[in-house]
């Protein structure tokens, strides 16, 4: 873009050490001293989500591929649900193969680093493009692999791969609506690999910025206007459709899901005084037993920390760089930094009015993302700036440099006081204290390594200088606080430890029973007060807490996902509602095992529950309402009765309850086969959750599969012996990838022909 170029000044010739290759092997020797046991197999990641989400989900996809199957069904969570669809399961994306083929425990932190690698190249090539400079390049490269809010994504598989290829895919989308279509070919297949990664916040914000940046495009050069537009919206419908066989799945299940219209939530917003934290990344926030420390309000990030040099240098480019990209970018990021603040600030309450689906980031702390992406670019514009200054306007240049230097140090100590002044419940004034100080030292360091880089006119110590100036900018992200994303030995991962430890007897099987932690354990068990990273996951195993079992195959009430079936939900509402369990619902929900109050990792036996699939009961017809309170009821009685949805009527003859045997053959995630002897037709019941694509037949005829209870399965076979069989069919998969083959079919057929055609 023509109005990206840096201003005109003295030539730049400091910065060409900094070569792609050369900053590469920066890059990945700070990575690896970053986390050098989990790199070399030593230890593996576990902090938050990692344990009980990230690793769980690629476990199980990892047995389904060893089994040689696609895991559309997961059948030990939320009584069944869909697994592919959930989107960051990560099932189709390529890379993924990484930690499919090699050791789990190793590859998985292999994979979440390799990725923190990809986003700082990628970053670097973006601001290279934007500045125009190998040093500010490498700059913004490393801000934006090392800080904060990337640092502790590495718990998130899925969102690390997502902000792993964001900056690729905003470089490639840009030089794809200029030039056309070899840049189209990167663009798409970028884009589609970040698509399919399964972060769906980091993925609409990416291209919000591309829509804006477009926008922008589109205003600035008038003649290209239907040019652009049509290779810009050729790329998004191409990633679309390489991305289809994901993209239809999950669009499917989020219709069936929990996040309907009805659906609002905006927990977890930046404190009030939340943009602190980027100035003192430890003002106000309280510690936790495990060693980090965390904000209140808000638990998805422990910190958004970018580094105060970082943030110092990108004020300064949206004061001293006049070109609109750098106003732009700037009132971009601060409008992110008001969203994020949700109900704390009046934009985001706002904006809700006029965009009601704006709730479907139902945490506007995420909104931080994108400042993530713009302020390590600014930073690097104004690296780039400062070479190009001319000698006569530096003096000036340096005197803002040094006042705005003066201004954030009062501003840090003003924080400083005002922590002892107003200290919070639960954050220590002490610890602000130290941690200002720290980052004043940080930041007196920074702007006075970029002010004496102008100053500097000889090789090597030009290039001593910056490396001395990257070095800073590293060390300030990871000495912010404690360190983000801890790790353990790997063997707290080993498969079936939890049902060695437990010794549940009988244990729990697909198809059989399953366990269930009561109320309090699941409210309580995320806050347990666990000083030690290995009790941490050990402790979460054998309560079987999120999908942590996954790894034990042991089938389990509900789980941890993103979406869940909306009926399941309602049923697991009234499951969890009362201060007991409804004991008929839970013995229809075939919970063998829950956990002894206040004991979170003892179990008690139930010896009333039933298996997972019954016969014979009498139908009950009843609204969703009237399911609910019958679900809910002491006197329900589920090897009696059977609720069924009034539409239903006219498909079930059976009136009465009637004696009936049923032989169970398979039970796996996505076929069950039965036998069935009655004397008289009568109502199957299998307590797993309904979904319009499993198929029924009898006797291999096609049978309409019914709901039973609100949210499970059922159906009527006729008199006599029968074989029945349930299959899970995923048509929008199919369909999807369909239109994918087709589109990367055309992908690797232009691919080839530009290749064979001579460089010009």
């Amino acid at each position: 873009m023509f109005w990206n170029q840096p201003e005109p000044g003295p030539p730049q010739d400091a910065d060409k050490w900094f070569t792609p290759g050369r900053f590469a092997a920066l890059l990945a020797i700070l990575v690896g001293a970053t986390y050098p046991e989990v790199l070399f197999g030593q230890g593996t990641f576990f902090h938050r989500d990692f344990a009980v989400f990230g690793y769980p989900l690629a476990y199980y996809h990892r047995e389904s591929f060893w089994r040689g199957e696609i895991p559309f069904w997961n059948p030990l969570d939320y009584c069944g649900l869909p697994f592919l669809a959930q989107w960051n399961t990560l099932v189709l994306y390529p890379l993924s193969l990484l930690y499919l083929l090699l050791p789990l425990s190793w590859s998985l932190g292999v994979f979440c680093l390799a990725h923190l690698f990809l986003g700082g190249m990628g970053m670097y090539f973006l601001a290279h493009r934007w500045a125009d400079n190998r040093f500010a390049a490498a700059a913004g490269g490393l801000a934006y692999s090392f800080n904060a809010l990337m640092l502790n994504s590495l718990m998130w598989p899925n969102n690390i791969a997502a902000l792993g290829w964001l900056p690729w895919v905003v470089l490639a989308t840009e030089r794809a609506w200029r030039t056309g279509t070899r840049w189209i070919l990167a663009a798409t297949l970028t884009g589609a690999m970040q698509m399919l990664s399964g972060a769906p916040e980091i993925i609409l914000l990416t291209w919000v910025l591309l829509a804006t940046l477009f926008a922008a495009e589109m205003v600035r050069a008038p003649a290209s206007r239907w040019r652009m537009s049509a290779r810009f919206l050729t790329v998004a419908l191409w990633v679309a459709g390489l991305a289809a066989a994901q993209l239809l799945p999950f669009l499917d299940l989020l219709a069936h899901s929990q996040r309907d219209k009805a659906f609002v939530s905006s927990m977890w917003s930046m404190p009030a005084w939340g943009w602190a934290n980027f100035l003192v990344p430890l003002y106000r926030s309280y510690h936790t037993p495990l060693g980090s420390y965390a904000q209140p309000d808000q638990y998805w990030i422990p910190s958004y920390y970018l580094g105060v040099g970082v943030v110092a240098l990108a004020l300064l480019a949206v004061g001293l760089v006049r070109r609109p990209l750098v106003w732009l970018l700037g009132v971009l990021t601060a409008l992110c930094l008001l969203l994020a603040l949700g109900h704390h600030g009046l934009v985001y309450s706002a904006l809700r009015k006029v965009l009601p689906g704006l709730g479907f980031m139902r945490y506007p702390i995420k909104f931080v993302i994108l400042p993530t992406v713009l302020v390590p670019l600014l930073a690097a514009t104004f690296l780039a700036h400062c070479p190009t200054v001319m000698a006569v306007k530096w003096p000036r240049q340096r005197r803002r440099i040094v006042g705005l230097g003066f201004a954030l140090l009062a501003i840090i100590g003003l924080l400083i006081w005002s922590a002892f002044r107003y200290p919070l419940q639960g954050a220590s004034a002490g610890v602000a204290a130290q941690s200002g100080a720290i980052r004043a030292g940080f930041l007196i360091m920074i702007l006075g390594g970029t002010v004496a880089l102008r100053q500097i006119r000889r090789q090597p110590l030009t290039t001593v200088a910056q490396f001395a100036l990257l070095l800073l900018l590293w060390l300030d992200a990871l000495t912010a606080g404690p360190r983000p994303n801890p790790s353990v030995p790997r063997w707290v991962y080993e498969p079936n430890l939890a049902r060695k430890e437990l010794h549940l007897d009988p244990a729990p099987q697909v198809g059989e029973s399953r366990i269930m932690l009561n109320a309090e354990a699941e409210g309580n068990l995320p806050v347990a007060p666990m000083t030690n990273g290995v009790n941490q996951v050990l402790y979460a195993r054998l309560a079987l807490y999120g999908n942590a079992n996954l790894l034990d195959h042991i089938p389990k009430v509900v789980g941890m996902y993103s979406l869940f079936l909306r009926e399941s939900g309602d049923v697991l509402s009234t499951l969890f509602g009362a201060p007991q369990p409804p004991a008929g619902l839970a013995d229809f929900l075939a919970v063998s095992h829950i956990n002894t109050p206040g004991k979170v990792t003892e179990w008690e036996f139930r010896p009333t529950h039933l298996p997972w699939i019954t016969a014979g009961q009498k139908p009950v017809f009843a609204d969703p309402a009237g399911t609910l309170l019958a679900l809910a009821a002491p006197e329900f009685d589920p090897r009696r009765t059977v609720l069924l949805p009034p539409e239903d009527r006219a498909l079930v003859t059976v009136s009465n309850a009637s004696p009936v045997t049923v032989s169970v053959h398979q039970f796996s995630p996505h076929k069950v086969q039965l036998e069935v002897q009655a004397p008289e037709a009568a109502l199957v019941v299998i307590a797993q959750s309904f979904y319009h694509n499993w198929q029924a037949c009898v006797d291999n005829q096609p049978l309409r599969l019914l709901r039973a209870n609100r949210a499970f399965q059922a159906l009527q076979v006729p008199a006599g012996l029968h074989h029945v069989t349930l299959v899970y069919e995923d048509r929008m998969f199919y369909c999807g990838a369909l239109i994918s083959l087709v589109a990367a079919a055309i992908w690797v057929a232009l691919w080839l022909r530009g290749r064979k055609q001579p460089n010009v």
